[in-house]
């Protein structure tokens, strides 16, 4: 599905245009607030979309169902990231509500899933206590990770040179042949998405005070990037193997910086 804006979004005021990445990492996530799901399938876990392992899967028992964070405070947020789900699959509709002190209000209209790419919601800012997401329709799903905050806004954007995360499948096969070269059939043994963002011209001011908690964030935790969000839907649940060093590139101030990432194949 990847991005969802709430319906007439304008573009705050110092935002970033939306040809800009937007990242959710664990450094600008909500977290540390508790989890109420209406019900919980005794298989699975109420506060597995709370961690970022995705093998941990909240499923609820009947629909329609809710999954609530209450950050126990108000708190500044801009997106709800979603990944590990089969609401496409399941043919769910996903609704992105806030508690207004008196009903839920939705920040994101309700949404039919079309399949189980990673989504990030996006909406206006909003300073509020708890949040929830709410599905109907369909079968029920699982979800393995759900996150509230406020996005990283890349400071340039980047277009040529970047492989889509969603055709960049790396895929390795086995292949089996008799010996006149018959195709007697082929197994998937493992397939996940691979890529890199390539990000030059940054301030050095603009990388002092943003990389470092993104680069801290990333040894330890996954992270959500809609690398183009204005243009093009995809969103993916990344990894990196090496953290990304920023480098002066010799022209003014500017430093440039690369991600190779692995990101989880959503079919």
């Amino acid at each position: 599905m990847g991005v969802i804006f709430q319906t007439g979004y304008s573009l705050p005021g110092g935002d970033k245009p939306l040809t800009h990445a937007r990242i959710a990492h664990s450094g600008n996530w909500l977290s540390g607030g508790t989890i109420t799901p209406s019900t919980t399938d005794a298989a699975y876990f109420a506060n597995g979309p709370a961690n970022s392992l995705t093998y941990e899967k909240w499923k609820a028992t009947a629909l329609a169902a809710t999954w609530e964070y209450d950050h126990g405070a108000a708190a500044l947020c801009d997106y709800c990231v979603i990944g590990a789900h089969n609401m496409g699959t399941n043919g769910n509709t996903l609704q992105i509500q806030y508690w207004n002190g008196a009903s839920w209000t939705g920040v994101i209209p309700a949404t039919a899933i079309t399949d189980d790419m990673e989504i990030m919601a996006i909406f206006g800012q909003q300073t509020r206590q708890r949040w929830r997401i709410s599905i109907s329709g369909g079968s029920i799903p699982e979800i393995g990770v759900i996150k509230f905050g406020k996005a990283m806004q890349m400071e340039r954007p980047i277009y040529g040179g970047h492989a889509p995360l969603h055709m960049a499948r790396q895929t390795v096969l086995r292949s089996n042949q008799s010996d006149t070269g018959e195709f007697l059939g082929r197994t998937k043994q493992r397939v996940q998405l691979g890529s890199s963002f390539s990000f030059a011209n940054l301030t050095a001011a603009w990388v002092r005070a943003n990389w470092r908690p993104f680069q801290k964030a990333m040894e330890t935790e996954p992270f959500f990037i809609a690398w183009r969000p204005q243009d093009f839907s995809e969103v993916a649940l990344c990894q990196c193997d090496a953290v990304p060093i920023p480098q002066n590139m010799g022209v003014r101030d500017l430093m440039s910086v690369e991600m190779q990432v692995r990101a989880r194949a959503y079919d």
